[in-house]
């Protein structure tokens, strides 16, 4: 071929790779095409989360009628599944960090479990390979990466019941997350409450009845699940639970700032969350 024909060429092929990718068009911030879907699975709860529980999980394990109560959006499923115990074999955790084996979890997938059938029910199990990423996950410590926001006073959410849900029967846990690592020492009877309304619906009357005899379960520190576990001492009826944001004893972070329990972008105030349980119990 003629230098001058090398040389046309060159330039078409100038031109073909500048209009691909010079001008950033169809690319996300990362120089990924926008449609080329999730990143590969890696490890890390954020890259599963992404790419196994969201798409495939939560097929079933999605919103109030979820099987065994176990949500895996991506706004509730570390907190149900690190150190939550099985609901079908209580004396397993669902995922125990560290230990795969012993995870509920991997016991699903890999179809090993002593109640049940092998998760996805009635699909088909996730490939080898994808179940080997999880559990390396676990092996590591099952760890979520910190949440942004550094230097921002904590807050908290109700995982499950949502924050003014109506339920038919009585919650197996209470489950609560920190957007960051507590002080755990400062969750307990002091900074924990709940009560119920008197069957009014209404915590203004003088009514009210606190409810004793929860155990509090620190889940995981970073960031900081709570459960609230109670004894069989439910009725039908309103209930409000608070974490403390003010008083003598706040909860707080471990730099010692105090929660934002109101989520006015603040420290301070009480977390509230309130649920009803409909019904005659």
């Amino acid at each position: 071929m003629h230098d001058r024909a090398w040389a046309s060429l060159a330039v078409a092929c100038s031109f073909a790779l500048g209009g691909c990718a010079g001008n950033g068009e169809g690319l996300d911030e990362n120089g990924r095409p926008v449609d080329a879907g999730p990143p590969p699975l890696e490890a890390t709860f954020d890259s599963i989360q992404q790419n196994v529980f969201t798409p495939i999980c939560t097929q079933c394990h999605a919103g109030a009628q979820a099987p065994v109560g176990l949500r895996l959006d991506a706004a509730s499923s570390y907190a149900m599944l690190v150190n939550a115990p099985s609901v079908e074999v209580p004396a397993l955790r669902r995922v125990r960090p560290g230990d795969p084996d012993a995870s509920y979890l991997i016991q699903k997938l890999e179809g090993t479990a002593a109640i049940g059938g092998r998760m996805p029910l009635n699909g088909p199990p996730l490939p080898q390979a994808t179940i080997a990423v999880i559990r390396q996950w676990i092996v590591e410590g099952a760890q979520r990466p910190a949440a942004a926001g550094e230097g921002s006073p904590a807050t908290l959410q109700a995982i499950s019941p949502d924050d003014n849900a109506i339920v038919s029967r009585p919650p197996h846990e209470l489950l609560i997350e920190a957007t960051m690592e507590l002080d755990t020492s400062r969750v307990d009877a002091n900074t924990v409450m709940l009560m119920r309304s008197g069957r009014d619906g209404s915590f203004d009357e003088g009514n009210e009845v606190v409810v004793d005899g929860a155990r509090i379960e620190i889940r995981s520190l970073d960031p900081t699940v709570i459960a609230v576990e109670m004894p069989d001492q439910w009725v039908a009826d309103s209930y409000r639970l608070v974490i403390a944001g003010s008083g003598a004893v706040p909860a707080m972070d471990l730099a010692g700032q105090v929660i934002d329990g109101d989520g006015d972008g603040t420290a301070g105030g009480d977390f509230v969350a309130h649920f009803e349980i409909g019904g005659t119990l």
